[in-house]
């Protein structure tokens, strides 16, 4: 994992707590399950890329 994508995934991280009012561990267990899916990816160069359904 890059730096950058790193520096992503923390921001995305860092919003879902904020915003949705979730634990640290619930929102990296989210963000997991959303790439899972195939709904979210966050590409090596820090791209954040989201899915419409």
């Amino acid at each position: 994992m890059t730096n950058k994508e790193k520096q992503v995934r923390e921001t995305i991280i860092n919003f879902l707590v904020c915003e949705l009012n979730i634990s640290r561990e619930e929102s990296i267990a989210s963000l997991k399950e959303l790439e899972e899916y195939g709904l979210v990816k966050i590409n090596s160069n820090g791209e954040f890329l989201l899915r419409e359904v």
